[in-house]
């Protein structure tokens, strides 16, 4: 298993559509998971924050999501994520077509709005 930082917000590693893992640790210590299925880690990052949120979880009031886990099963590759920063590259425009109709794709998803 292969684990890799997202350490800038410019970088997506795209991917055909896998399974992945969305993992975060509350307030208190629990860790909460959930699967989703994506074509992108920001999108497995938007749709498991979504996921999670329809299974009841909830953050207290004062409580800022940092980061999440996910685990890609395409040959399990791990990455932890800032969410503010996906967050920002998802709402910043692109200069190349492709990604920004990854992006607007990504705009679309319950967990940006």
């Amino acid at each position: 298993m292969v684990i890799a930082y997202l350490l800038t917000s410019t970088s997506e590693s795209i991917m055909s559509i896998s399974k992945c893992i969305v993992r975060l640790k509350d307030c208190h210590d629990t860790e909460h998971s959930v699967e989703v299925y994506a074509e992108s880690l920001h999108e497995a990052v938007l749709r498991g924050l979504s996921r999670l949120q329809d299974v009841g979880w909830e953050s207290n009031t004062d409580e800022m999501i940092k980061r999440v886990e996910v685990e890609i099963h395409q040959g399990a590759t791990r990455y932890i994520v800032d969410v503010p920063k996906v967050l920002k590259w998802v709402e910043e425009k692109s200069m190349y077509p492709a990604q920004e109709t990854r992006k607007a794709k990504l705009r679309k998803l319950p967990s940006t709005q």
